[in-house]
């Protein structure tokens, strides 16, 4: 009866690490959205701080995606790396690569 105890207690300590785990390492998303008179909201999302992270960020009035692969590591200018053009719910999505820009000195 000691060891099933004993099981027991392991057994409900490694079920707390790990839900604890996936707490603290789920995807953690920022978002933030911007306004103007010249253009619509813009919302932005952050997944997980990592070097596979990507920046996205979405412009509602053309229905587009712009991605930043590697947002977190690597040189502090980011380029875009491609957009998705966004079509009818359920139809077909578009990846253009985003023409390289002019850095700012």
């Amino acid at each position: 009866m000691e060891k099933l105890s004993v099981w027991l207690r392991n057994g409900l300590v490694l079920a707390g690490l790990l839900a604890l785990g996936y707490l603290l390492g789920a995807n953690r998303t920022v978002k933030a959205s911007s306004s103007s008179a010249s253009s619509g909201d813009l919302q932005f999302q952050l997944g997980s701080v990592s070097e596979h992270s990507s920046l996205l960020v979405y412009q509602p009035e053309t229905k587009t995606v712009y991605v930043y692969q590697g947002a977190t590591t690597g040189n502090s200018n980011l380029q875009c790396s491609f957009k998705y053009q966004l079509g009818a719910p359920g139809g077909a999505i578009q990846r253009v690569p985003c023409p390289v820009q002019a850095l700012l000195p």
